[in-house]
C-alpha cells in the first residue's frame, strides 16, 4: 500500500511540475509576438520582415526604393535580454547589430565591422506596417 502512496505522490509532483513549463516559455513567446510581423522606415523606405522559428528570428530586410522582398538580404537574429541580436560576420561582411523594441517602434543599431567598444552605433527607427 505505501509503494501505491508513494508512486501516487510521485506522480502528483511530476504533473504540477510539468504544468509549470508553458508559464516560463510565455515570456519569449510574448517577446517574440511584438518583434515578428514587418516593419519599415517610411525616410528610407527599408523594411523588415521578422519572423520566428526554432528558438531565432528571421529577418528579411530590403529597401522598396531599390529592390524587391524577394530580392532582400536575410539575416539570422537570437533574443537575448530582450533584445534581437545578430552577430559580426565578416566572412559576409555584416555587422554587428541590435534591434530594440520601445515604445511601438523598433530601434536598429549596427557597429561598424571590426569596430571597438569606443565606436559609435548608426541607428535607425523604423514602425510597424503590419503583424
Amino acid at each position: 500500500m505505501a509503494t501505491y502512496i508513494n508512486s501516487f505522490i510521485l506522480f502528483m509532483v511530476l504533473l504540477l511540475l510539468n504544468g509549470t513549463g508553458p508559464a516560463q516559455s510565455s515570456k519569449p513567446k510574448q517577446t517574440e509576438r511584438h518583434y515578428e510581423g514587418l516593419w519599415v522606415d517610411k525616410k528610407t523606405t527599408r523594411h523588415l520582415e521578422i519572423s520566428f522559428k526554432d528558438g531565432y528570428a528571421t529577418i528579411i530586410d530590403w529597401t522598396s526604393k531599390f529592390q524587391k522582398r524577394e530580392s532582400g538580404d536575410s539575416y539570422k537574429a537570437f533574443l537575448k535580454n530582450g533584445k534581437l541580436i545578430m552577430p559580426e560576420d565578416r566572412e559576409h561582411h555584416a555587422a554587428y547589430s541590435e534591434i530594440i523594441a520601445k515604445d511601438q517602434r523598433l530601434i536598429y543599431l549596427t557597429k561598424s565591422i571590426g569596430a571597438g567598444k569606443a565606436s559609435t552605433w548608426d541607428r535607425q527607427s523604423f514602425t510597424r506596417a503590419r503583424r
